[in-house]
């Protein structure tokens, strides 16, 4: 019985992986309502969004290049040879105090980041494509109380980069966007040629200077300028703009969602448009406070016109109603048992439940119980068993 429970298990995750994949979303153009697996295939029509604007921002904070939010404010920083100051601003981008970053050089920062325990600042920024001194500042998350706050330097190098000629803004090793999770650090890179962005992964503390490895690329038709986690880092949202000539950018955020273990580019992506130079100025910064909702910030623009620095707050939440995600019934909740004599298949359900069904992989329905523990089938091949809205997909041989 062991043997044939075993097999059944792996022909469970056989089958899981073979059917009822497709675009989950109703949102989405091709959403297919038997998918049980979403394959990151959905496409969503053309979207646009109008931020509100909270505040235009001090010129202390004019080159703002990164956000974050942890308690009831937000840091920000100038980027480029800029001091080593991280600003802290009320939600109403008020600035209410500098801290002062010791033990760090701010080559080209360009982005900020934390988890539970730190804080990251990256020193990455890299225009001309030559830059070998990339390093991530990491500090305690308690010490931004502080006034001066005391900084480890973490060096790294892209472990794909082989050719250091200067090449400014005409190559694929910039970097503005990172975002920290409990147990790694992901950076999204800023390609100047081909406007895809790559994902690569570092740890959240090392020695000595490491690689960062490069996991997978997106084209995202545009540049990548910074990142953002959700609060339960089921969604990661990136900012970014498109030059379409003589410096007229016009800004988006890519909206990640529903993606298998923190593979951010194999789940849904969708692209929301947010406005042109002359609506949002350059946006640099992203801080999510939920799981659609966050801020943007923007820096001063100096070019065919002058315009300030500002902050923006935004809430997607139009945009993830009504959404198809199924939840996966654990292996805890039921027991498959084989009848060999009988030639069928007994369900143990364990636990209570409201309602129980199971279905073949068209949707028909096989079999339906409210109350009983177990539920008993002579049917072969592919099922879905689903309990109060958690689905699992089983194989019957």
């Amino acid at each position: 019985m062991a043997k044939e429970i075993i097999l059944t298990f792996y022909l469970f995750l056989y089958g899981f992986s073979l059917a009822q994949s497709g675009c989950t979303d109703p949102q989405a153009n091709n959403f297919d309502p038997s998918a049980i697996i979403n394959d990151g295939s959905c496409s969503y029509p053309a979207t646009s969004y109008s931020m509100s604007l909270i505040n235009n921002l001090n010129d202390q904070v004019q080159e703002t290049s990164g956000l974050i939010r942890t308690g009831n404010f937000l840091y920000t920083f100038n980027d480029s040879g800029s001091n080593t100051n991280i600003h802290e601003l009320d939600t109403a981008g008020t600035v209410l105090r500098s801290i002062v970053v010791t033990g760090a050089t701010n080559v080209d920062w360009e982005a900020i980041t934390c988890n539970s325990t730190h804080v990251f600042i990256g020193d990455f920024g890299n225009n001309s494509g030559n830059r070998q001194n990339l390093c991530v500042y990491r500090f305690s998350k308690s010490d931004l109380i502080q006034d001066t706050i005391v900084t480890e330097k973490l060096p790294f190098f892209w472990s794909d980069q082989f050719q250091f000629m200067a090449q400014p803004n005409a190559h694929d090793f910039d970097c503005e966007a990172f975002l920290a999770r409990e147990d790694s650090l992901v950076l999204f890179s800023k390609n100047w040629l081909n406007l895809y962005t790559r994902r690569y992964v570092l740890p959240v503390y090392w020695n000595d200077t490491i690689a960062a490895i490069l996991r997978d690329s997106f084209f995202v038709d545009g540049l990548i300028t910074d990142a953002s986690l959700s609060p339960d880092q089921s969604r990661t949202f990136l900012l970014g703009y498109k030059n379409n000539g003589n410096n007229f950018y016009t800004s988006f955020i890519w909206n990640l969602w529903d993606y298998p273990n923190g593979q951010v580019f194999s789940g849904n992506k969708r692209r929301i448009e947010i406005g042109n130079v002359l609506s949002v100025s350059q946006t640099e910064g992203i801080a999510l406070i939920s799981n659609q909702s966050g801020y943007v910030s923007s820096e001063k623009v100096v070019s065919f016109v002058t315009l300030a620095p500002k902050l923006f707050k935004f809430n997607f939440e139009a945009y993830f109603n009504n959404l198809n995600i199924p939840k996966i019934l654990p292996q805890s909740m039921y027991e498959l048992i084989p009848n060999a004599k009988e030639g069928s298949y007994e369900i143990f359900i364990k636990g209570p439940y409201k309602v129980a069904e199971l279905k073949d992989i068209q949707g028909k329905r096989i079999a339906f119980e409210t109350s009983g523990q177990r539920i008993v089938t002579h049917f072969q091949g592919q099922v879905v068993l689903q309990i109060d809205g958690s689905s699992a997909l089983l194989y019957l041989p």
